[in-house]
């Protein structure tokens, strides 16, 4: 128990003691009248109430001073998760508009038009609107072994932001085509879908299928710099630093490892 919290409980007690002290002190005196006697133990006791009203009045301010504080942090911390999740999508927005789509097409930092209605693109076509709606996996094209329209649907699922129906997509999409040259993308893309869903355990497996199965592929670089990343929010410092540190000493004089140079940067002012 706190100096403080015995304070508060002595001061009733000690109060208490001074009151029945003064209580027989009043009626031990001879020359007081019965009324007079009374008045004076009602002043006593008045002052009593009063006294531990004022006691009490006091705890409820330090409270309530106490309770202010903590609100005032939680909506700090509020704040700071909102701010957080508005970054990352951000940041998902930026990455499907600055990486590239075509399976297995050029780097991971190039520029790409993302697809639109009526326009020409590089974007294989969706899926028809009911698998879309659906979300049902549609059979094997015979004789397509790259399954570009599957591969588009799951693209674009994942665009639109439905990242667990993305999920599936992709996972059904390397089933269907194994030997797909779009593999190493839809890897790629299963690992930023489960980042953006913030499973970064998952993510970070995902994101070194793409280095340990696809080495050759455009999509390494991009996968071992959100590998840095993903340790950084699982906040594995140490790893995260390794990890960029890789990015910036294998991809030299790259948008890689501008970024990677920029979350160290960022890791050093927060002190990691």
């Amino acid at each position: 128990m706190s100096s403080k919290t015995i304070s508060i409980s002595f001061k009733p007690l000690f109060t208490a003691s001074l009151l029945l002290f003064a209580s027989a002190s009043t009626l031990a005196e001879p020359s007081l009248s019965v009324d007079q006697r009374l008045n004076r133990l009602e002043n006593l006791l008045s002052s009593q109430v009063l006294m531990e009203q004022s006691q009490r009045m006091e705890q409820i301010q330090q409270e309530l001073v106490s309770l202010r504080e903590l609100v005032e942090s939680q909506e700090h911390q509020l704040g700071l998760i909102k701010q957080r999740q508005r970054n990352l999508y951000q940041d998902m927005d930026r990455r499907l508009n600055d990486l590239e789509i075509k399976g297995g097409g050029s780097s991971a930092t190039s520029m790409a038009p993302v697809a639109v209605p009526g326009k020409s693109s590089s974007v294989p076509p969706p899926a028809s609107r009911k698998a879309r709606s659906t979300g049902i996996a549609t059979a094997p094209v015979s004789g397509d072994k790259n399954g570009k329209s599957d591969y588009a649907h799951a693209f674009n699922t994942l665009k639109e932001g439905k990242y667990q129906q993305a999920i599936l997509a992709f996972k059904r999409f390397q089933k269907n085509y194994p030997e797909s040259v779009y593999g190493a993308n839809a890897q790629y893309w299963l690992g930023e879908a489960y980042s953006v869903s913030r499973d970064y355990k998952t993510a970070l497996g995902e994101f070194q299928k793409v280095v340990s199965r696809y080495p050759k592929s455009n999509k390494v670089e991009g996968s071992m710099l959100k590998i840095g990343y993903t340790y950084y929010e699982m906040q594995n410092w140490a790893s995260a630093r390794t990890a960029l540190e890789a990015v910036i000493s294998k991809f030299p004089g790259t948008t890689v490892t501008r970024k990677a140079k920029e979350r160290l940067q960022r890791m050093k002012r927060e002190g990691h």
